[in-house]
């Protein structure tokens, strides 16, 4: 009974500490997406732009297999 009772007390603090490391999560996941996927990094999506994109094929040169 002592153990139950112990562990209903630490209850409160693990939820506390839940909720911390998940509020840390999505800060970093947040600051992740706003420095490498953020409104200014994305080009204009025109359909020039998408078929340039899909067909342009890189030159081959010797020098590329590197």
């Amino acid at each position: 009974m002592k153990k139950n009772a112990s562990s209903n007390k630490s209850r409160p603090r693990l939820i506390f500490e839940i909720g911390v490391v998940l509020c840390c999560k999505l800060a970093f996941i947040f600051g992740l997406w706003y420095f490498f996927f953020g409104p200014d990094k994305r080009m204009e999506q025109t359909p020039e732009n998408v078929a340039s994109g899909i067909l342009m094929r890189a030159d081959r040169t010797p020098d590329a297999n590197l």
